[in-house]
């Protein structure tokens, strides 16, 4: 019964390989598809209005909610938001007019013979980018409202390898952004 099995086994497969398809020419090469793109987003640069005051452990801080649907759960978890700033309130001794630098930023200034530690950071959940500044000595009530901000999502599937240290004028070559 063995030996009757294998031999039917064997004929049908050299049947199916007798009977298989044969190659024939190789087609034409198909159209070219478009240009791959890495679906980065990014927004146009925007100044808040205004900003809420907030306090965190007796701490003062002034936040900004930017609604965004684009910042999903899904970038949250595979992808980046960058946030960059461009601190036009400060006089240009503490930041230059025309710099732009990634968030968190750090400012660290004397004024009036005391010191000072401004710091402007963005924290992304989704739907939601939130510009947070905190002053050391909770000197302010009031933010000025020349300061700009500009994020740039970055998709997972999109490399980002080493892309956080990268300047703001790298990223934007990088990726194709116009700053």
């Amino acid at each position: 019964m063995k030996m009757t099995l294998r031999i039917l086994g064997a004929t049908a497969l050299f049947s199916i390989l007798i009977s298989s398809c044969k190659k024939g020419d190789t087609g034409p090469e198909g159209p070219a598809g478009p240009p791959g793109s890495p679906n980065v987003m990014y927004s146009a640069w925007f100044r808040p209005p205004s900003y809420q005051k907030d306090t965190i452990f007796g701490i003062w801080g002034f936040r900004f909610d930017k609604a965004e649907p684009k910042i999903t759960q899904q970038i949250l978890d595979s992808g980046i938001v960058l946030t960059y700033g461009k601190l036009l309130g400060y006089n240009p001794a503490i930041w230059p007019t025309n710099r732009v630098s990634q968030l968190p930023i750090t400012l660290n200034y004397l004024q009036s013979g005391k010191t000072h530690l401004d710091t402007w950071s963005a924290h992304a959940t989704p739907a939601n980018l939130r510009i947070r500044f905190v002053n050391d000595n909770n000197e302010y009530n009031v933010i000025a409202i020349q300061h700009e901000f500009r994020y740039i999502i970055i998709p997972g599937g999109v490399s980002v390898t080493g892309r956080r240290s990268l300047s703001y004028e790298e990223i934007c070559r990088t990726y194709g952004i116009p700053e």
